[in-house]
């Protein structure tokens, strides 16, 4: 979205909360921690009329949810605690907000009961999704929403990792100990990289009145948060890297591959495998998935699953 479209979006709901007209529901497609949270918290500060309490995010009338459990799903008691929250009268006397992050992550059950509350929504409140994959929603959510697509090209989140993670699967797979070691390390050292870049973008976020205990506890569950956010797309990125190889291998046509302009690696990589190959690949990949949603430490997780990938004939070694 350029600024003059962004401008646009930004007088349609100034003019809709001057005339009384503002949406209940709101869909905000774009980065959860980028421009899309950037919409939101305006949005936020017009309603509460810039209330300090909205940037620490314990304004008492403001329900903040996104992701918590190991799974990185919304579950359907988060959504209950939510709407029971809204449902009862505002404390400050004025207006309820409920914002989700990375509302495509609601599980069945939390989407059934969040579409409930969309049907029927308490008075004076205002709920906004915010997601990068509105094509996982439920299709009866988005419907009874007001959406607003803020992706654009300054949009930066996955850019400080994209491109280190492209030179690590330019040289999938590893072919030898040290090989394995140099690419566990490289994935680790994306997921340190990042921590320390959103920490320090989330400290300058904290209003400076904020006491240091709490500062502390906000820092490091926001930095955190956005780390295991960025580390799931991370992942998917990693699987669906896979999965073009895979298609490559099996002389799928190039339109069906997510990257395009990696086509050239990715043939590479599958003129060097068989189909099996890159299943046993895949089935690694989400191996290490479920071994970082246990917590396991992430460089010995990287390394085993790089491990796993170095050939074990001395036949496969010379093919590759």
């Amino acid at each position: 979205m350029s600024s003059e479209q962004y401008s646009s979006a930004w007088e349609g709901i100034e003019a809709g909360w001057k005339n009384g007209k503002l949406a209940h529901a709101y869909l905000l497609q774009g980065a959860p921690h980028g421009a899309a949270l950037h919409f939101a918290e305006n949005m936020l500060n017009l309603i509460f009329d810039n209330h300090p309490q909205v940037q620490t995010r314990n304004h008492p009338d403001l329900i903040w949810l996104e992701p918590q459990s190991k799974s990185r799903r919304i579950t359907i008691d988060e959504i209950r605690a939510m709407i029971q929250q809204l449902s009862q009268t505002a404390l400050s006397g004025g207006w309820k907000a409920g914002i989700i992050f990375y509302a495509d992550r609601m599980t069945e059950q939390a989407a059934n009961a969040f579409l409930k509350t969309l049907e029927e929504p308490p008075p004076r409140t205002l709920l906004i999704m915010i997601t990068d994959e509105p094509q996982s929603l439920l299709a009866t959510i988005t419907s009874r929403c007001q959406r607003i697509v803020l992706k654009n090209e300054d949009d930066t989140r996955s850019n400080h990792w994209k491109k280190p993670l492209f030179e690590i699967l330019h040289n999938f797979p590893p072919n030898n100990i040290p090989e394995v070691e140099l690419a566990g390390a490289k994935l680790s050292a994306i997921l340190k990289d990042l921590y320390k870049l959103f920490e320090k973008e989330e400290l300058e976020k904290i209003p400076e009145d904020v006491s240091a205990k709490e500062r502390k506890t906000l820092l490091e569950a926001r930095a955190t948060s956005r780390m295991l956010a960025a580390r799931s797309d991370i992942l998917r990125t990693m699987l669906l890297w896979q999965r073009d190889v895979l298609f490559k291998a099996i002389n799928q046509d190039d339109s069906t591959l997510h990257f395009q302009d990696e086509i050239e690696a990715i043939t590479h990589q599958a003129e060097l495998s068989t189909p099996a190959d890159v299943h046993r690949s895949i089935s690694d990949t989400e191996k290490m998935i479920q071994q970082l949603e246990r917590n396991l430490p992430a460089e010995l997780v990287f390394s085993n699953y790089a491990s796993q990938l170095v050939p074990t004939s001395t036949s496969d070694s010379k093919k590759r």
